[in-house]
């Protein structure tokens, strides 16, 4: 269920970012996820950027677009926008995302470093 050692990179600060996972080997449906990006691990839950979601759609969040549980895998999509993105910068982040099952059960399934390509035209008018 959880891969530990994740790149993001190949994206353009400035620009949106979809980041989509599958989650497999699950107990019971997911009700909330996180994704988390930080400079440093021990840092505080003060994230540079936090996206939580559920199973409703939310613009510019994402959504639990599948809840999966047993025998059925849930599928997670966390949405960046250009001010997410321009906000993180070419600096190297660290993230991790973690999920929270019907029950309560929380588990951590991805950990790892993103970092963008620097934008060439900044404007967008």
């Amino acid at each position: 269920m959880s891969d530990l050692d994740v790149s993001i990179t190949g994206f353009v600060e400035g620009d949106d970012l979809e980041i989509r996972r599958t989650i497999t080997g699950l107990e019971a449906a997911i009700e909330a996820a996180w994704l988390t990006i930080k400079r440093e691990p021990m840092q505080d839950d003060d994230a540079v950027l936090e996206k939580a979601i559920t199973t409703d759609d939310v613009v510019g969040t994402g959504q639990i677009e599948t809840a999966g549980g047993p025998g059925e895998s849930g599928v997670l999509r966390f949405e960046l926008t250009d001010a997410d993105t321009r906000a993180l910068g070419e600096s190297k982040w660290i993230h991790d995302i973690q999920i929270k099952l019907a029950g309560g059960k929380i588990y951590t399934v991805e950990i790892g470093t993103i970092q963008l390509t620097g934008d060439v035209r900044v404007t967008t008018s």
